[in-house]
């Protein structure tokens, strides 16, 4: 199936939105990061306005776009009214911290908002992963698919909230509430630095396994039988051996999916133990983003559909 950029960019920068936003709500719980709370609100929200000016350009009349919400069970329909709940999520984050902010204290967001925060992060990427579920493009109909995008979400969500509480972090650690004047390669961010490691772990783990079912999925196509033309009697209707993320023309991208994917966990480890989350924590988020997009060019790659079969 052909590249689709438009929607690659945007299932991409909606689950990095959504996951750092999430990092934000459980930095909060754990009382870390105040002063990366706002500069990575703003970076969350930008991420998500990329998002969705990226989706306008996969259709071709994107004045209809409206048309589609009319269906309550479309895909488009549940993306945007989790769109629009993450949004007013930000705004109400936004409101909080600028009331809070001028104190000596850096703003705090409440412990109700964090939670919701996480859970509408959560949910978002899992709606626009399942949007892409369908029976008839074998590849594309298993749950690791939205589990995939919620995986990169948990690893360059919280590596990039560690590289912008560095930056921002001044005297409370690079990442967490430290102590003042407490050496910022240990004094924080145990709880972001923790999250950092375990998604960036799981995120590994889900794209070889995504990777993995997308190279089976190719026995569906064999098992529909073949297209009998009379000219060419023994010619199969799909090569099935050019479906596979692993066939030659798709292997390099496999490959960096799976590289991508591993080096957030080696960067994880590094920022945790050395505390240079602005050098580790970007390269890490970095890393997972181009693993999200070598992912998402397989998905595509393998994508073919069997509706024409029956």
């Amino acid at each position: 199936m052909e590249l689709q950029w438009p929607l690659i960019l945007f299932t991409t920068f909606v689950a990095w939105s959504a996951g750092l936003f999430g990092a934000q709500g459980a930095a909060a719980l754990a009382g870390e990061g105040r002063r990366a709370q706002m500069p990575a609100l703003i970076g969350s929200a930008a991420l998500l306005a990329v998002g969705g000016v990226a989706v306008f350009f996969h259709l071709e009349h994107f004045e209809r776009i409206f048309n589609g919400f009319g269906n309550p069970t479309s895909g488009i329909t549940q993306e945007l009214v989790c769109v629009v709940v993450v949004g007013a999520l930000m705004v109400v984050a936004f409101v909080v911290l600028r009331r809070a902010a001028g104190g000596d204290e850096a703003p705090a967001l409440p412990k109700w908002l964090a939670a919701l925060m996480i859970a509408a992060a959560a949910l978002l990427v899992l709606v626009t992963g399942h949007s892409y579920m369908m029976a008839a493009r074998p590849a594309w109909d298993s749950l690791l698919g939205p589990l995939t995008l919620l995986g990169a979400a948990c690893a360059a969500g919280p590596l990039t909230f560690a590289a912008i509480g560095a930056i921002a972090g001044g005297a409370d650690g690079a990442v967490a509430g430290g102590a003042p004047g407490a050496a910022p390669a240990r004094a924080a961010g145990r709880a972001v630095g923790i999250a950092a490691i375990v998604g960036s772990a799981a995120n590994a783990a889900l794209s070889v396994a995504y990777l993995a079912f997308m190279a089976a999925s190719t026995a569906s196509h064999t098992a529909v039988g073949y297209y009998f033309d009379p000219t060419h009697p023994t010619a199969g209707m799909v090569d099935v051996s050019a479906l596979s993320p692993f066939a030659a023309g798709s292997l390099p991208v496999a490959v960096v999916a799976v590289v991508a994917a591993l080096a957030p966990v080696a960067c994880a480890i590094a920022g945790r133990k050395t505390g240079n989350w602005k050098v580790w924590g970007a390269a890490g988020a970095l890393c997972a983003v181009a693993g999200a997009v070598a992912l998402r060019m397989a998905f595509y790659s393998a994508g073919a559909s069997v509706y024409l079969f029956y």
